[in-house]
C-alpha cells in the first residue's frame, strides 16, 4: 500500500518484494523500466469491455501487450500506478482520425463507469468509478485536462499471470462504427536483461 512519510515504499521496492513472495527472486536483477500498456475494444454496445483478455490478437495501434497477451513474460512485472481511458477512431482505411479523452460533457455515460482489475482471476482493484479520474473530483489533478488516474495502492502484476480490467457500464454506450475505448496502464516495472542492466 502507499505509505506516507520517511519510510515510504517505492515502486520498486514494493515491486521487488511481491516478486519474492511468489518466488520470482530475480525480479530484482532485471532493468527497471517505465512499463505502459493499452488495449482498445470497439465501441459496440456491450456492458462490459474487458481490456487486455485476448490481447494477443489485437495488433498495433490496437494494442501494444504483442504475442503474450494479457500476461507479461518471464522476468517482466509491473507496477500499476495510472491508469486513463481514450477514444480513438479510425476512418475506414484503418487510420487513425482521432484521439479523444473522457469528458463528462461529451462521455457521459463513460464518466459513469467503473473499473475493476484482477490479477489471476483475484480482484485488486475493485468498482473505482471513472468519475473520479475526472479534473473536478480527482484529488490529484493537476489542471483541468487531467484525465489520468493514480492509484493510492501499488499493485503488482508480476511475471506470467493473466491480467484483465473490466470496465462495467452505466446505461447504453451507443455503438459507433470505427471507434474504441482505449485503457492505457502504466507504471515502473521490470523488463528482461539478459546480460546487464542500465
Amino acid at each position: 500500500m502507499l505509505q506516507r512519510g520517511s519510510r515510504a515504499v517505492s515502486p520498486q521496492s514494493k515491486n521487488i518484494a511481491v516478486n519474492n513472495r511468489f518466488g520470482n527472486t530475480g525480479i530484482k536483477n532485471q532493468q527497471g523500466s517505465t512499463v505502459i500498456k493499452y488495449d482498445s475494444l470497439p465501441i459496440d454496445g456491450r456492458t462490459e469491455y474487458r481490456f487486455f483478455e485476448g490481447s494477443s490478437q489485437r495488433n498495433f495501434p490496437l494494442s501494444n501487450t504483442g504475442s503474450d497477451g494479457n500476461k507479461l513474460g518471464v522476468g517482466n512485472s509491473m507496477v500499476v500506478e495510472r491508469v486513463y481511458l481514450s477514444i480513438v477512431t479510425f476512418s475506414a482505411l484503418g487510420v487513425v482520425t482521432a484521439v479523444d479523452e473522457i469528458a463528462i460533457a461529451t462521455e457521459p455515460v463513460i464518466s459513469l463507469c467503473e473499473l475493476s482489475f484482477a490479477i489471476a482471476n483475484s480482484e485488486v482493484i475493485k468498482n473505482v468509478p471513472v468519475l473520479s479520474w475526472l479534473p473536478q473530483f480527482n484529488k490529484l489533478a493537476e489542471n483541468q485536462l487531467n484525465t489520468s488516474f493514480d492509484f493510492d495502492t501499488q499493485v503488482i502484476i508480476p511475471p506470467l499471470l493473466e491480467y484483465v480490467a473490466t470496465l462495467r457500464v452505466a446505461g447504453n454506450l451507443v455503438a459507433r462504427t470505427g471507434t474504441y475505448l482505449r485503457l492505457t496502464i502504466e507504471g515502473s516495472g521490470a523488463i528482461i536483461a539478459p546480460r546487464t542492466t542500465f
